[in-house]
This record gives C-alpha cells, structure tokens and sequence, in this order.
C-alpha cells in the first residue's frame, strides 16, 4: 500500500522507461561501472531504519541484494523499501516491493521499481508510533476532536479519530493528553486529514511545545525509539532460532 506521508510515486517518462533506467543503474552497479552508495530506508513505527545494501545479481526485471539484517526484518514485515542512491535523477529514490527475502542469508529480492519522493525526509523531528491507547483532545472555536494518538514528534502530532468533523486548514486550539505520566495542554493547528482504518480519520496537527513540553515529549520519543530498535533485535533472535529449530 502507499503511503503518501512517506513517499510519492514520480514518473519522469513512463513507467517501463523509468524502470529501465533503474534496472540499468543496478546492473552498471553490478559490473562495478558504478560505485555502490545504496542505502535501504523503510519507516518502522515511523522510525527509520536505513542500511547500506550490495546488489548480488539482476536478472531481468527482479534484483538480489545482500542487507542488513534489522532492515530485511522490516521489508519482510512491510513488503516494500525505498533504495537510496546519488546516482538516481533530481534526488529521487526508488520505490521497490519484495518478491522475496531470506532473514538467514540476508537477501532480498526487489522487483517492480519506480522512482518516488521521500516525503518523510522533510519532517522537522523524528516522528514515533505510539505502542498504546493515548486519548487526546483537540479544543477549538468551532467545537472539540476526540482520538487517540497515533504518533508523535517535537513538532507535530496525528490524530486517530471517528469524529466526522470540517475543521478548516490552519485552525489553531489546544490539544490535550498525558505522556510519561504528566499531563500536558499544547498550542496546535489543524494541518491536514487523511484517510484511516475502520472508518476513522487521520488528523494531522503542528504543535507549539514550551520548553518543559519538548523535553517529556523529547523523554517519550527517546524512550520508543530504543524500543523500536530492541523489536528489531528480538526479531532476528527469533527469526534465527526458528531457522536453527527448522534445521535440526
């Protein structure tokens, strides 16, 4: 699925002509025509994780690479990645999805590849998934949004809400929830909505925190993201010990 708050699909010339300029990078790369700078970018609970890679093969349309072990995780989780490269045009990456991976050999083969632009790139904090219910409230003029937090940065905030209200771009309030145990009321404004799940809307807000704000939310972020980063551990554990119990 995509994901338009990470990346936006670009065609430069059409999609078979985008695709083989692409292939062609991979397989100069390959051949050692052209040095290999890859890097692999996924967002895990909107963390991101980004590895280098190194192409194995291109055969045809579909392309092995040998990677990260925290990174096939995701891609195996997500079914997708973004490739990083200097030698792609304008500062685009390449959207790819996996035909398959190998957590044991560190492998991954991509295929169907199209340049996008990586939206999340320009965000102004790392940006974290909450992992629990954290009701929030956002008070306006024009009435009152109830949700839960779906992730949260030093800057800006999203929404998980059924409430099926028209509120206008740029609208200021306050938001209100607790995190780490301490209550807090923000400055915020309405950026945008998006689409959710279960017939909920996604409501994006930029926040103004004080300094006090900034450091709990600073705490909070800080604290998820060693917990991303211990997910991704304990997945290789287990994915090695299912190898090792399958190999018996």
């Amino acid at each position: 699925m995509i994901n338009s708050d990470i990346y936006r699909l670009v065609t430069l010339d059409d999609g078979k002509a985008d695709a083989d300029a692409i292939l062609q990078v991979f397989s100069d790369m390959a051949s050692g025509r052209l040095s290999n700078d890859l890097r692999f970018l996924n967002y895990y609970h909107e963390v991101p994780v980004s590895y280098g890679a190194t192409i194995q093969s291109v055969d045809g349309g579909n392309v092995e690479f040998l990677m990260h072990e925290h990174q096939g995780i995701v891609i195996k989780h997500d079914r997708h990645t973004l490739v990083k490269s200097a030698h792609f045009p304008k500062e685009l990456a390449v959207h790819a999805y996996a035909a398959y991976t190998n957590m044991q050999k560190k492998t991954a083969i991509l295929h169907n590849f199209s340049y996008a632009q990586v939206r999340a790139e320009r965000r102004e904090a790392v940006r974290v998934a909450v992992n629990q219910p954290l009701p929030v409230t956002f008070s306006f003029d024009g009435g009152t949004l109830s949700g839960l937090v779906k992730d949260i940065s030093g800057t800006g905030i999203s929404v998980l809400s059924p409430d099926l209200l028209a509120i206008d771009g740029n609208q200021s309030g306050r938001l209100s929830f607790t995190l780490v145990a301490t209550a807090i009321l923000v400055p915020g404004t309405f950026v945008r909505s998006l689409k959710g799940s279960d017939d909920c809307q996604v409501f994006v807000f930029r926040m103004e925190p004080d300094r006090r704000t900034d450091a709990i939310i600073g705490q909070f972020s800080y604290q998820r993201q060693i917990e991303i980063l211990k997910e991704l551990k304990d997945g290789v554990t287990l994915a090695d010990a299912a190898f090792s119990q399958a190999t018996r």
